[in-house]
């Protein structure tokens, strides 16, 4: 039997002991489920074959070793796969162990009874070149996706500290310029005083940060330091902050409950300005930005809503993730939406909480945060 029709004919066998590497070696804390783990195995497989089977003159040959095979443009299984374990946190040392393994098992179960007995004639030799080419090719665009990915989600990390830090900035620029022309301090200096110490703890504290989203791209995962958090004392703080920054908009806070829980206060105070943020970059100019807070029994539903031109709907299940930011689409205009909000997804997921956005031109765009108040 060929090796292109032993794959074929054996498929599941292979994917079995794709899933069951995948499985033992996904990232700590993960619990992949069947189709997670087999992720785009079958469509790598196929191709495989595939490539196997095409003609191929001794120029394109030469040509697939040196790594300028001809492309299609469209995104190929082993590009998708790779954008997939990057975003489950698969490090590229795995990534190419999954490689590994599945050249591998094709060969060992090929050669180990899997098949019947062969010789080594002309057209084994010539199999096993091109199964080997058309795995290479397959991990070499794996391997270009994910550095590329980790390369632009460095950038990203880069454009949202900046992102995060203007806020803060803008406070403190404006304090020091009425500071400057203020002759008679008062109480109201006191006041500018301790929102600008306020704005140069959060720059801080997201600087100290930076380095914990990080870790969320290589699978280490965020710490969480819980304890006693009033959500609501923390809304009133930041909305503070912005109205002394954004004086051309109007900012409305709206409490209902006991919205304390056990949080980390950092981290929740991070996914509030995020949401604040992005209200004003993308609202309207000079509209309201409505905070509500409401305490339930078991969580806390924190809503951020503003006016203004609404999220395609078919952005609106994609702007948490980066993954699907699609770095190769150049054309895609609204890339950028929403920057501060993948931040936002990791952090609410760390707390075992929900996010979810509704937009539309009658009702404006409100994003819900839904936070448990106990771990679970």
């Amino acid at each position: 039997m060929r090796l292109h029709e032993f794959i074929s004919a054996n498929i599941e066998a292979i994917l079995k002991e794709w899933q069951d590497f995948a499985r033992a070696n996904q990232p700590p804390g993960g619990n992949m489920n069947e189709v997670e783990l087999r992720d785009h195995a079958k469509e790598l497989l196929t191709n495989i074959v595939r490539d196997m089977t095409s003609a191929q003159t001794e120029p394109e040959r030469e040509a697939k070793s040196q790594g300028n095979a001809p492309t299609s443009g469209a995104d190929t299984p082993a590009e998708e796969h790779a954008d997939e374990r990057l975003g489950a946190g698969f490090s590229i040392r795995l990534l190419v162990a999954e490689y590994r393994a599945l050249r591998a098992s094709v060969l060992r179960l090929w050669f180990d009874g899997a098949a019947p007995p062969h010789k080594k004639d002309a057209d084994e030799v010539e199999d096993l070149i091109r199964f080997n080419e058309a795995i290479d090719k397959a991990l070499a665009e794996s391997v270009a996706r994910y550095s590329e990915a980790v390369t632009e989600n460095s950038d990203i990390f880069i454009g949202m500290l900046g992102h995060d830090l203007r806020s803060p900035l803008q406070v403190l620029s404006f304090g020091a310029a009425k500071l400057k022309n203020m002759e008679d301090a008062g109480n109201s200096l006191n006041q500018l005083g301790s929102t600008m110490i306020a704005s140069v703890q959060r720059m801080k504290e997201m600087l100290d940060n930076l380095m914990d989203f990080t870790e969320t791209r290589i699978g280490e995962g965020l710490s969480i330091r819980r304890s006693r958090t009033d959500l609501a004392a923390i809304i009133h703080q930041l909305i503070e902050e912005f109205r002394s920054a954004h004086s051309e908009n109007t900012f409305k806070q709206v409490i209902t409950g006991d919205c304390s829980g056990n949080w980390d206060a950092i981290r929740i105070g991070q996914i509030c300005q995020n949401l604040i943020s992005n209200a004003l970059q993308h609202g309207a100019p000079m509209g309201e930005v409505v905070v509500s807070c409401e305490g339930l029994d078991d969580k806390v539903i924190l809503t951020v809503k503003s006016d203004g031109e609404p999220i395609l709907e078919s952005l609106q299940q994609n702007i948490f993730h980066l993954a699907h930011r699609k770095h190769y689409a150049k054309e895609n205009l609204n890339k950028n939406l929403g920057l501060g909000l993948y931040i936002v997804k990791e952090l609410v997921t760390a707390h075992n909480g929900k996010v979810s956005v509704e937009s539309t031109q009658s009702k404006g765009t409100t994003f819900k945060v839904e936070l448990p108040k106990t771990a679970s």
